[in-house]
């Protein structure tokens, strides 16, 4: 699931090829779709879409990119042919048990917050809202 990288720009086909050579299907959430829980999203069993579309405030973050279904192997090969190919995007996150549940715009706004107090060295030590196996993040580089 790809959110803010518009497939007309340089970033956003970039994104779009790595995944691309990668056999691996890229989705982008419009603002409508930011209230799915990113499990419906990512048309998992037993999800569905909200009834209504979103009407919510904007993310924060500009850019972000959920992975679903991908082995550890695959994530590590996303990660590095993103940075081979110049189109690392910071805020990125794997589809958890935890997290699947949640709405496509809590989750990016979790995963934002983590990089915002990482980035300040405010979570050096302290678990943050996606902290551990079953948390937000999980794809951090």
């Amino acid at each position: 699931m790809l959110w803010g990288l518009d497939p007309s720009s340089e970033r956003g086909a970039a994104v779009r090829a790595v995944l691309r050579e990668m056999g691996v299907v890229a989705r982008t959430a419009g603002y409508e779709r930011l209230g799915d829980a990113a499990g419906a999203f990512a048309r998992l069993p037993g999800f569905r879409p909200a009834p209504v579309p979103f009407a919510g405030p904007e993310p924060s973050v500009g850019e972000f990119v959920l992975l679903c279904g991908l082995t550890d192997a695959q994530v590590n090969e996303f990660l590095a042919r993103s940075r081979e190919a110049g189109c690392v995007v910071d805020a990125k996150a794997l589809i958890t048990k935890v997290n699947r549940a949640w709405p496509l715009a809590q989750l990016i706004e979790a995963v934002a917050e983590e990089h915002r107090q990482m980035g300040s060295g405010q979570a050096a030590g302290a678990p943050g809202p996606g902290a551990g196996p079953e948390g937000a993040e999980g794809a951090a580089e």
